[in-house]
């Protein structure tokens, strides 16, 4: 496979990855809410320009929104006419599949007050950031399965990775490490897809590095504690007015998982010099 097709397919990943930060960014200083009843335009000159700095967060992520777009497209091009893998080509077309509802929940969260006055709720905010997270999921399984499997000792720095991302997530969703909270939020949101990504790659990865008759279990942990990631990040959001128990209690769940995962993986993983074959079915 060319060097720049899988290029497309990193770089298109990590503007992914970049534009979910920009819109949880444009969420939570109320950027969104910029463009009123204009939307699909906005509030500046003749609707195409913004009138103000809440409006210009929203026009950027609409700028990396529409970026991100074309190169979906370009790699779902791409996986259907030189990509062997069906896997791949799956992920990338679900992809593309999900992305008008995320556009769809992400207008209707921008007009409250005006199109939909009640756009701005709970469930429609909760459903437009787990369609964002599946998508994010979905593109990093495509990514990962472009390349080849790291060795084991690569693959137990990845899960020692994950601890200190889980360390990290806590610090920033317990202590106001930034004077700005919204600055705090996109810092613990990075940290947690970070995540988030590394657990995906670990269940691509165990196919090669895994033990067979352990394979089951070590995808079990890793789903389980990417499940927990997913519920910690909702809760974290603080839409459903909640007590902040509920998030520390999934929180020292998911840090639970996580040590469990880096116990089983010494005790799993099988020692693979260099690197694999390339994920091809």
């Amino acid at each position: 496979m060319s060097r720049r097709f899988r290029a497309l397919a990193g770089v298109t990943t990590a503007l992914t990855f970049v534009l979910i930060l920009l819109g949880l960014h444009t969420g939570s200083t109320g950027g969104g809410l910029s463009c009123g009843t204009q939307w699909p335009l906005c509030n500046g000159w003749l609707g195409l320009f913004p009138a103000n700095w809440a409006s210009f967060f929203e026009w950027i992520h609409r700028f990396f929104a529409m970026v991100v777009g074309f190169l979906l497209l370009g790699w779902l091009y791409g996986v259907w006419r030189w990509q062997d893998d069906r896997r791949i080509r799956y992920a990338v077309t679900a992809t593309i599949a999900i992305l008008p509802i995320q556009i769809v929940l992400g207008g209707v969260t921008t007009t409250a007050g005006g199109m939909f006055p009640r756009g701005f709720n709970p469930a429609i905010m909760t459903a437009h950031f787990t369609t964002a997270t599946t998508i994010f999921a979905l593109l990093v399984y495509a990514t990962v399965r472009m390349f080849d499997t790291p060795s084991s000792t690569a693959v137990r720095t990845v899960v020692g990775l994950g601890g200190g991302l889980v360390a990290l997530a806590a610090v920033f969703e317990f202590l106001a490490v930034f004077d700005h909270p919204p600055t705090n939020r996109i810092a613990y949101y990075a940290v947690s897809f970070a995540l988030l990504a590394a657990l995906v790659a670990l269940l691509v990865w165990s196919a090669d590095t895994v033990d067979p008759a352990n394979l089951l279990r070590f995808r079990a942990v890793t789903a389980g504690a990417a499940a927990l990631l997913y519920v910690a990040m909702v809760l974290s959001r603080q839409k459903w007015g909640l007590p902040d128990l509920y998030g520390e209690t999934v929180t020292v769940l998911l840090a639970v998982a996580v040590a469990g995962l880096a116990v089983l993986t010494n005790r799993v993983m099988v020692d693979t010099g260099g690197f694999g074959a390339q994920h091809a079915d």
